[in-house]
């Protein structure tokens, strides 16, 4: 990834002075005149009355309801999801502005970036036209038994390496192409007779990264006795670590839907491809890493993960769904028996089946409940004990009380137990002793002095549970869903904000109203949550100030004051006196 310190400032200031931010806006968000500003429905939250200002004359965009702001080249890293020097070099290039020289070594370093990426585009073409050529009659046969038609192989651009040692040698020589460029990238290899191809006897399936570069490839044994897949090693392009495949492909489905299906293998995806689900990447085989989570959590904020139903996928998913959860995405898992994979489920029972099975993808909880459940023979006495022993250790860890409430309930009625008795066991996994109460953050039954921001934000979601004709309070402060820092209170607000069925904020609004005690009136309950949000905002000024200085982000120095500021300012003016 290329660094920010790659341009100066004066060039940073001459790209934002160029573009007309109105302009860039206007392409994906319809703006109206209004006085000297711009107004239209914010890109980044749902709104039905436009809240999303753009002043061109400072060249700055604000969102008065989800307080989202920056200049042209915030909105570009945002909306297109691009890193800070991808986002300035895009608008550089659209007003043909020559991207400034960097230092010799860095420039090294990227023109051979730029060298392998070619590589690897012309190894795509060479194998694309094997696949067509005589020498792939076997793998098109392959690929026909699997479902896969030559539409569906050009769309993402499969192909064959052949078996000749050398095919993609001589056509690198025949290109003029620097075969040591090429064995850089993974493609080929250096023996004792010269150079030879890395892949041979393999379906080929190509893989870019998510602006569609061609960074490595996937082979798929047309032999037996060969490893099944073999991947492109790793290079200065391709870490597997890093890299989902077919996000290049599937990335404006996975926004447009806020949801990603994630499976193991290439023919798993295309196969759901085919039957009209478009928001899935595929994990290469390998382990998910946090750096996956992280670049799924810039399209999506769901994750439905749908590995094959053998014990190394079991396993693959409960890996995966917690680093998932771990990066802020809600995560369920959809369930395949044993012996079956995504790419053999569609194809049998095809696109209704498949939209059926997605859908009834479970809570990840339920998903690891039922899972260690199932490793231990419960209807003997040790087994139950040995399951609870598990479960108690993984209810303990729930952050939130009513979560840990919610799937202890649903622990103990899988496990054939007291209900009472798996609670209490967990209290004493938390430290805590029988009859006292949870001294735990998330617990909602805490008093006031012990509950602090999390009560204010419990007291208001019981009075809206009562009244829920105040949303209109809400919306009229700019209170959006983002506000509740506790997930199950913001659960709630978003069922009853969007009227939507959520059986799980149903469950938890049940046990907000079974409450004792009286709600206070709803005058002190948002008067109380206007000061915990005022005084949330005073710290996130206070850390983005604290972190301007060294840490500026990609961001512009002056705009970014300038808009602390003004945040700062607006606080108080809207303090009651």
């Amino acid at each position: 990834m290329l660094g920010i310190a790659r341009f100066s400032d004066e060039w940073i200031e001459h790209v934002k002075s160029s573009v007309d931010i109105v302009e860039i806006i206007g392409r994906r968000v319809e703006l109206k005149q209004t006085g000297q500003n711009y107004m239209g429905l914010c890109p980044f939250h749902s709104e039905k009355t436009p809240s999303f200002s753009v002043n061109p004359e400072r060249q700055f965009y604000h969102c008065f309801g989800c307080q989202t702001g920056g200049n042209v080249i915030n909105f570009v890293m945002e909306t297109e999801h691009l890193s800070f020097p991808e986002a300035v070099t895009k608008l550089a290039e659209e007003k043909g502005i020559p991207v400034p020289a960097v230092s010799v070594q860095e420039q090294q370093k990227e023109a051979r970036r730029d060298m392998l990426r070619e590589a690897n585009e012309l190894a795509a073409r060479y194998y694309y036209r094997n696949l067509r050529s005589p020498v792939g009659e076997g793998a098109r046969a392959y690929l026909k038994g699997r479902g896969i038609d030559n539409i569906l192989a050009r769309d993402f651009y499969l192909g064959y390496a052949s078996d000749a040692w050398d095919g993609l040698v001589r056509f690198f020589e025949s290109e003029g192409f620097d075969l040591q460029v090429a064995q850089g990238a993974g493609l080929i290899i250096e023996g004792k007779r010269g150079y030879i191809d890395r892949f041979r006897s393999r379906l080929m399936f190509p893989i870019c990264d998510h602006l569609g570069r061609f960074i490595g490839f996937g082979g798929r044994s047309t032999r037996e006795g060969q490893p099944k897949y073999l991947n492109t090693g790793q290079t200065e392009v391709f870490n597997k670590s890093y890299v989902l495949y077919g996000l290049n492909w599937s990335k404006d489905a996975i926004k447009a839907q806020d949801q990603v299906i994630i499976v193991e293998g290439y023919t798993d995806l295309i196969s759901l491809f085919a039957l009209g689900t478009s928001n899935v990447v595929a994990s290469l085989g390998t382990a998910f890493t946090p750096a996956h989570g992280a670049l799924l959590k810039r399209f999506c904020s769901q994750a439905i993960i749908a590995f094959d139903g053998d014990s190394a996928g079991q396993r693959a998913t409960l890996r995966g769904m917690e680093i998932l959860h771990e990066s802020e995405l809600q995560v369920r898992v959809a369930v395949l028996r044993d012996g079956q994979d995504p790419d053999s489920f569609a194809r049998t029972f095809g696109a209704g089946k498949v939209r059926e099975w997605l859908g009834d993808a479970r809570p990840f909880r339920e998903y690891q409940i039922d899972r260690i459940i199932s490793q231990h023979d419960v209807e003997t006495r040790e087994g139950k004990l040995s399951a609870s022993t598990e479960l108690v250790t993984v209810l303990s860890e729930l952050n939130s009380s009513l979560e840990r409430d919610e799937y202890t309930s649903y622990a103990a009625q899988r496990l054939g137990v007291l209900e009472r008795s798996l609670a209490e066991e967990v209290r004493e996994k938390l430290g805590i002793d029988r009859g006292k109460p949870v001294h735990n953050r998330r617990n909602v039954n805490l008093a006031p002095a012990e509950a602090g921001e999390e009560l204010r934000e419990r007291e208001i979601i019981r009075c809206l549970l009562q009244r829920p004709g105040h949303l209109k309070d809400l919306r009229e402060c700019g209170i959006t869903a983002s506000d509740f820092h506790h997930s199950d209170y913001r659960r709630v607000f978003v069922s009853l904000s969007e009227n939507s069925s959520d059986p799980e904020g149903t469950a938890i609004a049940s046990r907000l109203l079974s409450l004792p005690g009286p709600t206070p009136s709803w005058e002190d309950c948002l008067r109380s949550f206007s000061s915990v949000l005022t005084k949330r905002r005073l710290q996130k000024i206070e850390e983005k100030l604290s972190l301007l200085e060294n840490d500026r982000k990609g961001f512009d120095i002056r705009m970014e004051l300038y808009q602390l500021l003004k945040e700062y300012y607006d606080i108080f003016i809207s303090e009651p006196s």
